[in-house]
């Protein structure tokens, strides 16, 4: 049986639909669609350029299975979304086989009477954003370990007493469409940091430049699907662009292929620079 709910973006928050109280059926635009671009010449019509045009994602509500008027129920979910404003949300899709999300923005409810047989029932429609992806995402920390608590071989170790320094990490995007890199940087590190990806031979193919070091207690968040740099002391969060070398990128995506993920750390660092890779899928 198909499934559906509606996230808040960072997870904090969900919307059942698929009980009694609100039901969703009748889905549309769940496909991948593609715009083409052609250019003409005197040999004929050439495709030059293909770009993912998603159809919108539609849904048939069901808001009084549960025997009621089906008003608050609808209420509740009016006020679910307005939580969201005009934001990003996170629509979830299990179709018995695999569960995925996408990102999704509102774009449409409406609201009627009831029929004439009672049923009260609503169209919301949402525009869709991304390709569907796995929410559990790759997730990996560079940092110290103890080295009873660290799993061998690692990739790249650098070992000091007691404990096991990983500086690099292996990682494989097989999607031809680049992975945003959610970055996370938390605890003592000294140096200004820079974080990297490179091929396996050497070469850097994007590169995050902060002009900060890091304390404990405060936590920086490089999120490159809304496009911020957050940064949290004492519970008070603040712009960080402005950190960011301009000369360099402000958020990574992860190409397709095999390639390294670094940062200039160094063994003494007490914190660490977590990473966690959006795997999109073709479903």
């Amino acid at each position: 049986m198909r499934k559906f709910y509606l996230h808040t973006y960072d997870g904090k928050k969900t919307f059942d639909l698929n009980s009694d109280k609100a039901l969703a059926a009748e889905p549309k635009g769940l496909g991948n669609a593609f715009s083409l671009s052609y250019k003409d010449s005197d040999k004929g019509k050439h495709l030059v350029n293909v770009t993912p045009s998603f159809d919108p994602i539609e849904l048939q509500i069901y808001f009084n299975a549960d025997g009621t008027d089906g008003y608050l129920n609808y209420k509740s979910l009016l006020n679910f979304l307005a939580q969201c404003g005009t934001g990003l949300l996170l629509f979830e899709y299990n179709d018995g086989v695999t569960d995925k999300f996408c990102d999704v923005v509102l774009k449409s409810n409406s609201k009627t009477e009831r029929n004439d047989e009672g049923v009260f029932c609503e169209p919301f429609i949402f525009e869709r954003q991304t390709y569907w992806y796995e929410r559990v995402e790759e997730s990996f920390a560079l940092k110290n370990t103890d080295a009873a608590q660290t799993k061998f071989p690692l990739g790249f170790p650098f070992g000091f007493v007691g404990h096991v320094f990983k500086k690099k990490q292996r990682i494989t995007n097989t999607f031809f469409v680049d992975a945003p890199i959610t970055i996370t940087i938390t605890g003592d590190i000294k140096n200004d940091i820079d974080i990297y990806i490179e091929t396996t031979d050497g070469k850097t193919v994007g590169e995050i430049a902060l002009a900060c070091n890091n304390k404990e207690g405060t936590t920086i968040i490089i999120e490159p699907t809304t496009k911020k740099i957050i940064v949290t002391t004492d519970g008070i969060s603040t712009n960080g662009y402005g950190l960011t070398d301009k000369t360099k990128q402000s958020f990574l995506y992860l190409p397709q292929g095999e390639y390294l993920i670094g940062s200039n750390m160094e063994d003494t660092d007490a914190g660490a620079i977590s990473f966690a890779v959006k795997r999109y899928l073709f479903d």
